[in-house]
């Protein structure tokens, strides 16, 4: 009985631990590896999602070190999670991977994920507006084949790969890019 009760206090203190600063449980990193198998994610989405979180983090410390707060947990656990639902999205992975994120009970999570889809600068409500949602789009984009490149190594994959109908909106896209890279670093990041 008392072992019982030293687990179950044991188990409150790691919840309440793994609170972010918006108040919403964060998923650990196990949990978010665990999701991600659970919808048969592809090996290369995964390792993508990986090197993104690594790099968010990377920047994060940056971020950090100019007096920028950033909540971590929420950073790591939204970009290992940004790509849960890019293999059998039906409008945008971004969008339907936050709503299975809020049904798993990670609001904040999914508030971040639904944001950092570049293609959706004509919806308002999906236009990054914090530290942690801009960090998660510029990261994402800053990686390439599981390797950090520049924004423009990036864009010009997605034109190659991708061949864009609307070349304005490619190219107003990149420009956010720009913007989102400057006013978290104020310099062109290599």
């Amino acid at each position: 009985m008392i072992n019982q009760m030293i687990n179950q206090m044991i188990k409150e203190m790691i919840s309440r631990i793994m609170q972010s600063s918006t108040g919403s449980r964060m998923p650990t990193e196990s949990e978010c590896l665990e999701l991600m198998s659970e919808v048969g994610l592809a090996p290369a989405i995964a390792n993508h999602s990986i090197a993104v979180k690594n790099i968010a983090l990377e920047f994060a410390g940056i971020l950090e070190e100019k007096g920028i707060e950033v909540d971590k947990s929420l950073v790591s656990a939204a970009a290992l999670l940004h790509d849960i639902r890019k293999m059998d999205a039906f409008v945008c992975h971004g969008i339907e991977g936050g709503d299975f994120l809020r049904n798993k009970g990670f609001p904040a999570v999914a508030d971040v994920v639904e944001k950092h889809c570049i293609n959706n600068l004509d919806d308002p409500s999906l236009i990054p507006s914090t530290v942690e949602e801009k960090l998660l789009m510029y990261s994402d984009l800053r990686i390439n084949a599981g390797r950090k490149v520049s924004l423009d190594e990036r864009f010009d994959y997605i034109k190659q790969r991708y061949n864009p109908r609307n070349m304005n909106k490619f190219g107003e896209c990149l420009t956010f890019a720009r913007q989102i890279e400057w006013e978290l670093f104020g310099e062109k990041k290599k």
